[in-house]
């Protein structure tokens, strides 16, 4: 702050470099023009005017001896006097020019006062006074620091006030959404064979560890078997359960959901019969307004999708190796029919696989 002050800032102060550029080219030019007229006059030894005196000198003797060289001192003579009137011009030139020395130190050194003010606090006098102002008012801030940390804590207090009561607000609209959402989750998982289950969907106020979503804490409780009491989701779902709980999760929220690819593994693990169908179905239902990627042994499933891929192994170069290769629509009842557990691929069993196939589109329509 001393130093900004100690400055004397002034509107003025943004016209100095102007000023010093435009007065420094006023220094040279006053630098060369003197350069020029001593170099055109008479008293230095080196000046052009001794010079062509001492060759006007040295030309007057051939003279005497040879006539015909008069028309050379004529010549001579000539610049002589054209270099005279030259000096005589450049000396008033050099008197018109105005340089004050000590105007130009003088702005100088403002300049370089402005330039290190300009290095540490901004590239404009503006902003070097805009500087000084946020200094003074840090200044002014501590000088008052106790009632500045009080209004803060006032400030502070209020504004956590007032997002605890949006807080509340949300969670409000979260615990009322919570039952009907569980409930339609757990009729889900029970078409999905989780016949016993029991969910819930528990919400926690933590109302010290707020976030841009609210205070809440949200965790999916969850008991599969009779007697059981409901454990958080993830200590006690197996990779088949956890897929088929996500499915119920992607059936009943399908219309909010905006990923666009959906993978499940192990979607078929302990199921098979009606409960597989369902499984089918929903997959189905699913695949209405997203791609569904589904890895599957069971027949049901495989006979709802629209392309069916084959892994299979095979021995190349006495290395075993894995491949993925797409079905034709014949290939695909073939598969289906294998699945479906026949050892023997007879009409009949084709015809199965065929019928479950129509079965499968009817339900997709």
């Amino acid at each position: 702050m001393e130093e900004i002050e100690a400055a004397g800032l002034c509107p003025e102060d943004e016209q100095v470099e102007k000023q010093y550029r435009r007065m420094s080219n006023a220094r040279k030019i006053k630098e060369t023009a003197y350069q020029v007229h001593a170099m055109t006059g008479y008293e230095g030894e080196e000046s052009a005017g001794p010079i062509i005196g001492h060759a006007l000198r040295e030309l007057k003797t051939v003279v005497r001896e040879d006539e015909q060289a008069e028309t050379l001192v004529d010549q001579l003579e000539d610049i002589d006097s054209l270099l005279n009137d030259f000096n005589r011009s450049m000396a008033q030139y050099l008197d018109s020019l105005e340089f004050d020395e000590e105007e130009f130190f003088q702005l100088e050194e403002r300049l370089n006062v402005l330039n290190h003010l300009k290095s540490k606090y901004g590239d404009t006098v503006e902003e070097i006074e805009k500087a000084l102002a946020k200094k003074q008012e840090e200044l002014q801030r501590l000088q008052n620091y106790e009632q500045y940390l009080s209004n803060l804590q006032q400030e502070e207090k209020l504004q956590k006030d007032k997002v605890l009561e949006l807080c509340a607000q949300i969670s409000k609209y979260r615990k009322d959404a919570a039952l009907p959402l569980a409930e339609k989750l757990r009729q889900a998982m029970v078409d999905l064979n989780f016949l016993d289950v029991d969910f819930q969907i528990a919400v926690t106020a933590k109302e010290e560890a707020f976030t841009q979503d609210g205070y809440d804490q949200v965790e999916f409780l969850i008991s599969t078997n009779p007697g059981e009491s409901k454990r958080p989701l993830w200590q006690i779902a197996s990779g088949g359960e956890l897929s088929r709980i996500m499915l119920a999760f992607k059936t009943v929220l399908a219309d909010k959901e905006e990923t666009g690819t959906l993978i499940f593994d192990e979607i078929d693990t302990g199921i098979s019969g009606k409960t597989a169908w369902k499984v089918a179905e929903k997959l189905g239902k699913l695949s209405r307004g997203h791609q569904v990627i589904c890895i599957t042994h069971l027949a049901q499933i495989a006979a709802m999708a629209d392309e069916h891929f084959l892994i299979e192994k095979g021995v190349k170069n006495e290395r075993t190796q894995t491949g993925i290769r797409r079905l034709s629509e014949q290939e695909s009842l073939e598969e289906l029919a294998r699945l479906l557990g026949s050892g023997e691929m007879t009409k009949a069993v084709l015809d199965n696989a065929g019928e479950m196939r129509k079965n499968a589109l009817e339900v997709k329509k």
